[in-house]
């Protein structure tokens, strides 16, 4: 009796192991590179990700687009593209429309921002970020998107 309790438990956490890495949650990485030597740095700002991350659209800021999971974690993160002492913060994302993918409409942050995506939807998460260059001073808003799958 005792042994096939044992077996039992022993392969009810197997496959509760297998479930929870089949469906491990992924570090989307969103990095905004600013040119911060423009006077409008917002006109020549573009996306990169990191390798694991499907872009679906990068025709454009508004239009870049990503493809991210419910439970995938989305890190945000400035850099300067011209000038390596030129500090890139992100201040803000802003729900703007679609489905609301986290679990706040206002994500704040000082240099880097985080966030869980916590449900899908069909349509396009359509948000802003908000960002500075240097210490106070303007703040510029780009209005990507994220695109969440099944």
């Amino acid at each position: 009796m005792k042994v096939t309790k044992t077996l039992f438990i022993v392969l009810a956490f197997s496959v509760l192991g297998s479930i929870t890495t089949f469906y491990a949650q992924e570090t989307r990485e969103i990095t905004l590179n600013v040119d911060t030597k423009n006077p409008n740095p917002v006109t020549t700002s573009y996306f990169t990700t990191d390798p694991n991350t499907s872009v679906l659209d990068n025709s454009s800021p508004e239009a870049f687009t990503i493809l991210a999971n419910v439970g995938d974690n989305i890190l945000w993160r400035g850099t300067s593209s011209t000038d390596p002492n030129a500090a890139v913060k992100i201040k803000l994302i802003k729900y703007s429309r679609g489905p609301r993918i986290f679990s706040r409409n206002d994500i704040p942050g000082e240099g880097t921002v985080q966030a869980t995506i916590i449900r899908g939807g069909q349509d396009t998460y359509k948000y802003e970020i908000h960002f500075t260059i240097g210490g106070p001073g303007p703040v510029y808003k780009i209005d990507p998107k994220i695109k969440v799958g099944e």
